[in-house]
């Protein structure tokens, strides 16, 4: 029941049951042939085997000779070189477009990652992937890796950011200590909101999961300072009015981002109801933070507070598939939708043939606190988890919202409205075309998100 002085909020989906066990033994051959680095191509094959360089004594440059067919490049330069007219022969040297791949293992080995990140890579080799490499690199080239400058605030069962005492330990893939600002703790009364039951350090984890670290997974934004604030308890649920204070705290403490990934319980419909954490989000967004939300995981067709509220990005969740998750909260309140993993909803629903209901789903993975440890109060144990939901989706958005702050892509100082924008704008249509109340304005893509040669419109 839900009165006016305690409001039930619940984070946006449960620990997920579905296991990515089967996912890896019938997809991961064929991820490891879609997500291949480039750098490996090229230490297999680093010049053209087709030619060679030769400047000739006393003429002006170098010429490209032919490799003879059956001989290979090293017999040509042999022959060359022993000419005496032939000044110098060298191997034709290729060169490759800069590519960013994180050497994060995931489940095997040295940038294996993406084994359980399926949700990252690029939409063209997993139609449900948000293409997180092609960002990463564009963010490297800026001289802002990993949203770097930026910083995102987490209200939720807080973070396991630093160590304390025996009992609780700092996530190992997690950034630096240095990297966490402004700590604060609604739920306890302190400034140390450490998490006791993992759902906020997975949070965290898709937004700022330490990358090219050799450990664990990656994270969209892994340059990004975090606001650790804790205002859902080790049972997941808290208060409204911390929620408001927790929302006017990172705005007062410089949050760019603030990621919500919790929900009201249905009966809450209306602003009136949470009026203090309406007017926080109206004050936040006044002051140029963007307010991310999860829509909410009950199939609803509407969505629940707080991303129903005005100015806050509201999330649904999509699948492997790009689909709309069988749990998502849709409406005309919906946004866009971003990975949360689970299953796909039917057809009949989402006006896309590609959805298959009855096939496997599979969740978010994360470097993470693992939650049934910390269900028996080991605060200590890590290790890949995964979770699905709305919150995971949100997760994905915030993130994504902090690289594109960062690129500049939209201005040095771009308002919410205009993040908001640009992530809808370069979101991938889904379902009936055009915007619709399943998908929203279509699928986060932060490639095109963060490219510059996107225009950002107004």
């Amino acid at each position: 029941m839900v009165t006016s002085s305690v409001l039930s909020l619940r984070r946006a989906r449960g620990a997920g049951t579905v296991l990515l066990l089967a996912f890896l033994a019938l997809a991961g051959g064929l991820l490891a042939a879609w997500a291949a680095p480039a750098r490996a191509a090229a230490a297999q094959r680093s010049t053209a085997s087709d030619e060679v360089l030769v400047h000739y004594r006393g003429e002006p440059g170098e010429q490209r000779v032919s490799v003879p067919a059956g001989e290979s490049v090293s017999d040509t330069l042999s022959g060359l070189r022993s000419d005496r007219a032939v000044g110098y022969a060298r191997p034709d040297y290729l060169v490759h477009a800069a590519t960013f791949w994180p050497d994060d293992p995931g489940p095997g080995g040295r940038g294996h990652w993406y084994r359980d990140q399926w949700n990252f890579l690029s939409p063209t080799r997993v139609i449900g992937g948000i293409g997180m490499p092609g960002g990463w690199q564009r963010l490297i080239a800026d001289g802002h890796p990993g949203a770097k400058g930026v910083t995102v605030a987490v209200l939720d069962t807080g973070i396991a950011y630093r160590n304390k005492g025996k009992r609780f330990r700092r996530d190992p893939d997690l950034p630096r200590t240095k990297h966490f600002v402004h700590p604060k703790d609604f739920v306890d009364g302190d400034s140390l909101p450490l998490d006791r039951q993992g759902h906020g350090t997975h949070v965290t984890s898709t937004i700022a999961q330490a990358t090219d670290n050799g450990l664990g997974l990656t994270g969209i934004a892994y340059g990004v300072k975090v606001m650790p604030i804790r205002v859902l308890d080790r049972h997941e649920v808290g208060k409204g009015s911390d929620i408001a204070k927790g929302i006017e705290f990172a705005t007062a403490h410089g949050a760019d981002v603030i990621n919500l990934s919790l929900d009201f319980d249905p009966d809450v419909k209306h602003c009136d109801q949470i009026v203090s954490v309406c007017h926080a989000i109206q004050h936040a967004t006044h002051k140029g933070v963007t307010v991310v939300a999860a829509a909410g995981n009950d199939d609803m067709s509407r969505v629940s507070y707080p991303a129903a509220a005005r100015g806050v990005i509201a999330v649904g969740a999509s699948t492997y598939r790009g689909c709309d998750a069988d749990y998502s909260n849709y409406g005309t309140g919906l946004d866009l939708v971003a990975p949360g993993g689970g299953m796909d909803k039917a057809p009949g629903v989402t006006a896309d043939l590609h959805c298959q209901p009855k096939a496997q789903g599979y969740e978010i993975r994360q470097y993470s606190l693992l939650p049934r440890a910390a269900k028996h109060g080991n605060f200590a144990k890590f290790g890949i988890t995964g979770l699905e939901g709305t919150s995971m989706s949100a997760a994905h958005v915030s993130g994504v919202a902090a690289t594109v702050i960062a690129s500049r892509a939209c201005g040095k100082h771009p308002s919410p409205r205009r993040i908001a924008r640009r992530l809808k704008s370069t979101a991938v249509d889904r379902g009936a075309p055009g915007r619709d109340d399943v998908y929203g304005d279509g699928l986060l893509d932060a490639s095109r998100a963060i490219s510059p040669r996107t225009p950002c419109g107004t």
